[in-house]
């Protein structure tokens, strides 16, 4: 069991305002290695453009749920903070 997490950026980048990600192992350390611009070529860009992001959403599960969040292709609607911008409850 891991940790499917889901990254809020404080400014577009294309068409891209969030980064959906799993990790088996501890999600801090995983968090700190995008900070730093390592894991993921998106969050690599992100940190080169100066962009801020946030950690914004967590779910246990393992990369079965993870495949399913991302073929939703519905992130925005799982972010508290674009839900919350939208007015959705």
């Amino acid at each position: 069991m891991g940790t499917i997490y889901l990254i809020h950026f404080d400014k577009k980048l294309s068409h891209a305002q969030h980064y959906l990600g799993y990790t088996g192992g501890d999600l801090e350390v995983r968090l700190e290695r995008h900070r730093n611009g390592n894991g993921a070529r998106l969050m690599q860009v992100i940190k080169e453009r100066g962009i801020a992001w946030r950690l914004v959403r967590t779910w246990s599960g393992g990369r079965k749920l993870e495949r399913k969040l991302k073929r939703r292709h519905n992130s925005p609607k799982l972010c508290p903070i674009c839900r919350a911008k939208r007015g959705i409850g």
